[in-house]
């Protein structure tokens, strides 16, 4: 037989045993421990007692007809209330992304715009220095013999174009750190 403290999980497993909480494995080892077990053969009618005691002193409890009803009204009304709680949390958080969108887009334009022209500015500089050393009439004379003679002057411009604007595009978020 085994020591009393040893044997307080058999007597938490006849409990469970009774209420039908066992599962068929855990069941099948607590009836095969009761039929050799004399201290939980003894224990087992005072078990029953107990519960058919508990179950006659505990009261019957009735619910009316109206009480599934009042449950989900007051589920539907939590369940409202968060809802209309994350959305008025949600639309706070788009109207703060929005104001910092235009703040930023504004700031980036006040930026930009000066960055690229700029840029164009640099590129014109360029396009006369290089002019000057013959690297851009070489590229725009060989460009308009393929594209036809009339294109020189559009040529140039579309090179000063382009590269003014990859200027731009490189002084604008540099003006911009500099301003934060």
């Amino acid at each position: 037989m085994t020591q009393p403290n040893e044997h307080s999980q058999w007597d938490d497993a006849l409990q469970d045993w009774l209420d039908g909480e066992l599962n068929d494995a855990d069941s099948a080892a607590f009836e095969a421990h009761l039929t050799g077990c004399g201290l939980c053969q003894r224990n087992l009618p005072e078990f029953e007692e107990l519960d058919e005691a508990l179950i006659e002193a505990a009261p019957q409890l009735q619910l009316d007809a109206a009480f599934d009803q009042n449950l989900f009204a007051q589920i539907d009304a939590i369940d409202e209330g968060k809802r209309l709680e994350a959305r008025r949390r949600l639309e706070q958080e788009w109207q703060q992304q929005m104001q910092s969108l235009r703040r930023n887009w504004r700031r980036t334009l006040a930026f930009v715009i000066p960055g690229v022209i700029g840029g164009i500015v640099l590129a014109m500089a360029l396009v006369s220095w290089l002019d000057s050393s013959g690297i851009t009439s070489n590229l725009v004379a060989q460009g308009a013999a393929e594209l036809g003679g009339r294109s020189i002057d559009y040529l140039r411009l579309g090179i000063t174009a382009v590269v003014g604007a990859a200027f731009g595009m490189l002084v604008a978020p540099w003006l911009a750190r500099l301003a934060d």
